[in-house]
């Protein structure tokens, strides 16, 4: 681990600019060999140290710096507008490069999704497949050849149709749900004389969190929470009959819970009027003779006016938010701890380690909020302490269907028979456990085929299996070939033509795929060193061990694709370590 002094070294860069600064081991190098001009050094020139660049480059000890990409070139190039040289840091230093202007894959109706054994995901076109290798055109890798037996599945549509939102590559748009302070505290604290705190800042130092400005951490392309205040994305866009699907990995026990179709619009009661203040003295009316003392005047019947209630108020939570920008905003009042209250009217999905519970929320006539808890069809699940899962929820508003799947298998089916509950398309997370720490990342929004199958019943060890993109209609067989954009499929009752446009998804049989569990793997599949990570917007996925890089363009080897180039314009992230937390420790230190 690099000591903490070596940033401060940094800072003081624009002196060095006759070379080169390398980070390697615990020291800083001097590097002569890529100067720009040797004969004439350029002077340093002075410039402010922000903005630097759009790109972020996260360290082994969970240092940031802003900068740009410059490449690979026996080391990761770093660029700054401060500074007038390429810094050079060792890869086994760097966690991770973060692509802030990345604008992500361009998805055009032929661009499908190439699934390998390996977990590798390449987007684009399918141009032809046979019993030895599939032909791929892409904007990413250009054109490959991959061998069949690699494959696992091609989805042609990959999203069902369309994608609503995949991140969160960054955090624009999401919101924490802070407390309401009231205004006696504050004006008590005034005039006690307390000065107001500032806001505490996120401050690493040695790969440790000191204190945290927020309930939750954007970093990567995930999200990691502090405390039990509720991560919300109200502009999520929901379909009326869709999918959320999204990766959580937790340490201790899990307590999640989930706002679906949630509104973020709550009911206040109307502000009462205030009545007229009698006269101490009745005024006389003409005519009227003057009561003697101790006299009462005769009571008059009392006819009640009819009046109409008051009109409920309503409240939005986005209309809090000053910009698109991550941000907390106060909304949660603390005597007021209901899901209605907190979420507005829809739905909150309570996952445990060991069942799942749907809660139905909303406000009746008089704005009282309500909860019902929805009974459901089998509520079994078993999710260990620091475990991970893959989280997937595919809905049906104008069915009233909502059905919970976990790693693939089905956990979980609601009928809603009065209906779903307002028209809310919001997504929130909270992390109800105050010691327990959760990950989220991965989370995709799209729209549905209507298929209740769950994903590990698409896998046959000795057929293929398509499904076609009503959702509905599957077959079993040997897809023979796909040639000029229709797929051949042979089974022992038919032999059927289908266009690929046509198909939802293909999984290819298991039986002759690539094991990479089995003891005989051949050498020829194993990496010699771990690989690099090269993730795409909205859904690509490209491990390979880097050999040289520019600004936009990659090249290295993979053992399931032999030596490409990649395409980095449209690539979200570099991730140099696979599996690990975005941030050190994960914050074991709190």
């Amino acid at each position: 681990m690099k000591p903490p002094f070596y940033l401060i070294v940094l800072a003081f860069l624009p002196s060095f600019s006759f070379c080169e600064i390398v980070v390697k081991g615990d020291g800083i190098l001097l590097d002569t060999s890529l100067t720009k001009n040797e004969a004439t050094p350029t002077k340093p020139q002075a410039s402010k140290p922000d903005p630097a660049g759009d790109d972020l480059i996260l360290f082994d000890n969970g240092d940031v710096m802003h900068g740009t990409f410059g490449g690979i070139q026996d080391g990761l190039l770093w660029e700054r507008k401060d500074i007038d040289r390429p810094i050079k840091f060792s890869i086994p230093a760097i966690r991770q490069v973060v692509f802030k202007g990345s604008s992500g894959v361009v998805m055009e109706k032929e661009t499908a999704f190439i699934t390998l054994v390996s977990g590798d995901r390449i987007p684009g076109k399918i141009v032809s497949l046979d019993d030895k290798s599939l032909v791929v055109k892409s904007s990413v890798v250009g054109d490959l050849k991959i061998p069949r037996k690699h494959i696992k599945s091609l989805s042609p549509n990959p999203f069902d149709g369309e994608l609503f939102y995949s991140g969160p590559y960054n955090s624009n748009g999401w919101m924490i749900l802070d407390y309401r302070k009231t205004k006696e505290k504050d004006e008590a604290k005034e005039i006690a004389g307390e000065e107001k705190k500032p806001k505490k800042e996120v401050i690493q130092e040695k790969g440790k969190l000191k204190e945290e400005s927020s309930a939750w951490i954007h970093s990567g392309a995930s999200f990691y929470s502090l405390d039990n205040r509720a991560l919300v994305y109200p502009d999520a866009n929901m379909p009326d009959i869709g999918r959320l699907k999204f990766k959580a990995k937790w340490k201790g026990r899990l307590n999640l819970t989930l706002a679906l179709h949630s509104d973020f619009t709550r009911v206040l009661p109307a502000e009462k009027k205030e009545e007229p203040k009698a006269e101490e003295a009745e005024e006389i009316e003409d005519g009227e003779k003057p009561k003697a003392e101790g006299e009462q005047k005769p009571r008059e019947k009392e006819q009640p006016e009819k009046q109409d209630p008051a009109p409920l108020q309503k409240e939005r939570l986005v209309d809090f938010r000053k910009n698109n920008a991550f941000q907390n905003i106060a909304w949660i009042n603390p005597s007021k701890r209901t899901h209605a209250d907190m979420f507005g009217t829809g739905y909150t999905m309570t996952l445990y380690s060991s069942y799942p519970n749907l809660s139905r929320n909303y406000f009746s006539e008089t704005g009282v909020a309500r909860t019902q808890r929805m009974a459901s069809v089998r509520s079994n699940i078993s999710l260990s302490e620091g475990g991970d899962a893959e989280i997937e929820i595919r809905y049906n508003r104008k069915e009233s269907l909502m059905i919970l799947f976990i790693n693939g298998t089905y956990a979980a089916q609601w009928n809603d028979l009065g209906g779903f509950p307002g028209d809310g398309t919001g997504f929130g997370i909270v992390n109800n456990t105050s010691n327990a720490r959760v990950r989220i990342s991965e989370v995709m929004i799209t729209s549905w085929n209507g298929m209740t199958d769950s994903a590990n019943s698409m896998v046959h060890p000795d057929r293929d299996l398509v499904l076609l993109g009503n959702g509905t209609d599957r077959f079993s067989g040997q897809v023979i070939e796909i040639k000029d954009g229709v797929a051949l499929l042979k089974s022992a009752y038919m032999n059927a033509e289908i266009p690929v446009k046509d198909l939802s998804k293909i999984v290819l049989k298991k039986s002759t795929s690539t094991d990479l569990d089995s003891d005989d793997l051949s050498e020829d599949l194993t990496w010699a060193k771990e690989p690099m990570t090269i993730v795409y917007k909205p859904f690509g996925k490209i491990r390979l061990n880097p050999i040289s890089a520019e600004r936009n363009l990659l090249s290295g080897n993979s053992p399931f694709f032999g030596e490409i180039t990649v395409d980095l314009s449209s690539a979200a992230m570099l991730r140099f370590t696979e599996g690990s937390p975005d941030l050190s420790d994960w914050f074991d230190d709190l």
